[in-house]
């Protein structure tokens, strides 16, 4: 597809950012009473299908919509430096395209994963390099020169006996990251039967999991291949700290919905933030109800229509009948 008729593409999209697209009634229905690995397979199963939005410049018109403040400047997770968008697709001066979830990690091949805007973020160059592809933790010794907003040090590893970096973001943003983290693993992480069908090979011969086996890449210090949680323990309980400590914002959920109307799919530990509890935290073993969740009104009162992607456009499905962006009702199959 041309860059024009790319861009024109996803301007369609955002033609309608009046109808900002909300959790579609039953989204999540096929999660109610599981627990576990199963839950986080059927998560997968949900989440997984979206559209991949082509990394580059059509990132940057995600993150005109996802990552502009009301005064036009980009809101930087990784430095205090704001800098304006030039335009829509525009790159603010500095900035470039972070992978939150390194992609060093899988192999870094451009798959899906590689452009998921769910863990990209527009960052500060510096930030950005200084950051590498290290994990999420709280440094404690050998800190490195402070650019932008993050802190870079080392902890010890003590199972492998290794010092190695983490990068700590500020307080405002560590529920954001956590949660990035947790839809990723998620997203592309073991399915239902405990297979990795989504990642790349990267450069083995059968691939097996997360990348643990290279000392440049942080993957081996916080991520592991012997069971569905996906994360080693001591990352995991820095992820569900920092989640229960740095809730939900409105930022946030502002943020996600932008990348839904471009993705078509949507961050379960941000529409529903108790699932971190029964995949990772307090409640493993205990089977998800959406009666009692506080958010169980959220699928309930959601409104009866849906954005769907079909034959290359854009349209909307309410009360058992579609229209294309115009209101013009259309008789394509959407079901």
């Amino acid at each position: 597809m041309k860059k024009e008729t790319l861009t024109i593409f996803l301007l369609l999209i955002c033609a309608c950012a009046s109808w900002a697209e909300p959790v579609p009634v039953g989204y999540y229905n096929r999660i109610d009473g599981l627990q576990d690995s199963v839950l986080k397979g059927t998560l997968k199963q949900i989440i997984r299908p979206h559209h991949a939005v082509p990394y580059g410049d059509s990132t940057w018109i995600v993150f005109y919509h996802s990552d502009r403040d009301e005064n036009g400047l980009c809101m930087d997770m990784y430095c205090d430096d704001w800098k304006p968008f030039p335009r829509e697709g525009g790159i603010p001066n500095g900035c470039n395209i972070e992978h939150s979830f390194a992609k060093s990690w899988w192999g870094g091949t451009k798959n899906n994963a590689y452009q998921d805007c769910f863990h990209l973020n527009p960052s500060n160059e510096k930030a950005n390099g200084l950051r590498s592809n290290y994990p999420l933790g709280v440094p404690v010794k050998e800190f490195k020169d402070n650019t932008g907003s993050l802190r870079i040090g080392k902890i010890h590893h003590d199972e492998l006996n290794e010092d190695f970096f983490v990068f700590e973001p500020k307080d405002e943003y560590k529920g954001d990251f956590a949660r990035a983290y947790f839809y990723m693993a998620t997203c592309y992480g073991r399915d239902i039967n405990g297979k990795y069908p989504d990642l790349p090979k990267a450069n083995k011969k059968n691939y097996e999991g997360w990348k643990i086996d290279n000392k440049d890449v942080g993957s081996r210090y916080a991520m592991q291949n012997n069971n569905y949680l996906e994360f080693q323990p001591w990352e995991a309980e820095v992820l569900i700290k920092w989640h229960r400590q740095d809730p939900v914002s409105e930022k946030e959920r502002k943020r996600a919905d932008a990348v839904s109307d471009f993705q078509h799919n949507h961050n379960p530990f941000i529409d529903y933030p108790e699932l971190a509890e029964y995949i990772w935290g307090d409640r493993k073993h205990q089977p998800f109800r959406f009666a009692t969740t506080d958010l169980s009104e959220t699928q309930e009162n959601a409104p009866s229509w849906s954005k769907v992607f079909r034959n290359g456009q854009i349209y909307i499905v309410r009360d058992d009948a579609t229209y294309d962006l115009l209101g013009n009702k259309v008789d394509v199959k959407t079901r």
